[in-house]
């Protein structure tokens, strides 16, 4: 049996900066410098055609499988009608038949016909259909709890049709991870929390793992000011409720005690019905002058209040060098669980938090000296990624 690691991913990660190939960049650099690594992705566009061809690019091949609804409309259509039945009728998350389908089984098929593999490690849910017969060499990645997180949301919705169908969605997780994920010889997951989740789902063999990241910077910001920044394009929901909340249900707090206090919002997306003094939106920085903009701000938060999985948000502004007041959700799989950060749930908790930051310089250096001795103790250290690795390879 050769070395050679087969990597399985819808998309190619690296090309947009999200919090999901975030994670998957830095779990391929664990095991990059000691295995050949081939990529299994399902659809690929231009820019990661580009970067397939790069010379940096960590994969030595990469395999393309166009989903089945590929193609025109009338065909795109008909594909979701029939894999809407077909969830219906299985208990099975829609999803899993876009990436699962009979074009991604030929070219798995062909891929193993001509070369072996140590190991395959295949990234969401949605793919654990392809890999019927290998899961005994198959590590499985979960980004997140999915059937908690629509029950979350379910919590929050004011509709009853729509908390209806989103309970309904958690239970067809729940009854698909339940039948394929004790399957896997791995299964991983990238929070103690969702370990829990899942083991309660019955899958055992199951470990949780810190998310991998370069070597920290070698000088960090001198956090002078009174401006906190939040990460996260507000087209995503979570993190629409959590700019929306901390503006309306915080900052007013906030500017009560501190009125030069400024938000800056790092990313994109549409500002309807957020509206609020003392907001720069700062859109999307380009990635050569990330560190020095982001570096600039006094401190950084995460209100999230709905999802499941690690806020790499909350790893990226630590790794900045920023100390930063979270949610206990978003807290998860982070130093901010282990002390590297303020914890706040309510408006009153979170406001009072950052005052607290914003008043006092000497507390903030002291919990960026905290969470920088966690982050290369935990996920920015040979040691930490050497952990990883062998979690990855089955041999935790």
């Amino acid at each position: 049996m050769s070395d050679d690691i087969l990597w399985i991913k819808s998309r190619m990660p690296g090309v947009v900066q999200d919090g999901s190939s975030l994670v998957s960049t830095g779990l391929v650099s664990c095991l990059r410098d000691h295995h050949a690594i081939d990529l299994l992705c399902l659809r690929m566009t231009s820019r990661e055609e580009a970067q397939a061809a790069d010379r940096s690019c960590p994969f030595r091949n990469v395999f393309v499988a166009d989903p089945d609804n590929a193609g025109g409309l009338a065909r795109r259509i008909g594909c979701r009608l029939s894999y809407t039945l077909r969830s219906e009728l299985t208990a099975t998350p829609r999803s899993v038949f876009y990436e699962s389908g009979r074009r991604a089984r030929a070219m798995l098929e062909r891929i193993l016909a001509e070369r072996r593999y140590r190991r395959i490690i295949a990234e969401y849910y949605t793919v654990a259909p392809l890999l019927e017969g290998l899961e005994s060499q198959t590590s499985l990645i979960l980004h997140d709890a999915d059937h908690l997180t629509f029950d979350l949301e379910a919590l929050q919705e004011p509709s009853l049709v729509r908390r209806a169908w989103l309970h309904h969605r958690a239970a067809q997780m729940r009854a698909f991870v339940k039948r394929v994920g004790p399957r896997f010889d791995a299964v991983l997951t990238l929070t103690p929390f969702d370990r829990q989740a899942y083991e309660a789902l019955g899958i055992e063999r199951i470990e949780s793992l810190d998310v991998p990241l370069p070597d920290l910077p070698l000088t960090a910001p001198e956090l002078e000011g009174e401006s906190i920044a939040f990460l996260g394009s507000v087209d995503y929901g979570p993190n629409r409720d959590a700019l929306g909340w901390f503006l309306t249900d915080v900052f007013p707090a906030v500017l009560k005690r501190f009125p030069a206090a400024r938000v800056r919002v790092f990313g994109g997306g549409d500002r309807a019905g957020l509206g609020s003094p003392n907001v720069d939106w700062m859109g999307r920085i380009p990635q050569e002058d990330f560190a020095q903009v982001l570096g600039s701000a006094t401190l950084g938060i995460a209100p999230i209040r709905l999802g499941t999985g690690v806020k790499v948000k909350v790893l990226d502004m630590m790794w900045h060098g920023l100390p930063v007041v979270s949610t206990s959700l978003a807290s998860r799989g982070t130093p901010a669980e282990h002390g590297g950060a303020l914890i706040a749930d309510t408006p009153a908790a979170f406001a009072e938090a950052v005052c607290e930051l914003l008043g006092s310089r000497a507390r903030r250096l002291e919990l960026q000296g905290a969470s920088r001795q966690l982050l290369i103790e935990r996920h920015a250290s040979p040691a930490a990624r050497a952990r990883v690795a062998r979690k990855l390879l089955g041999r935790a």
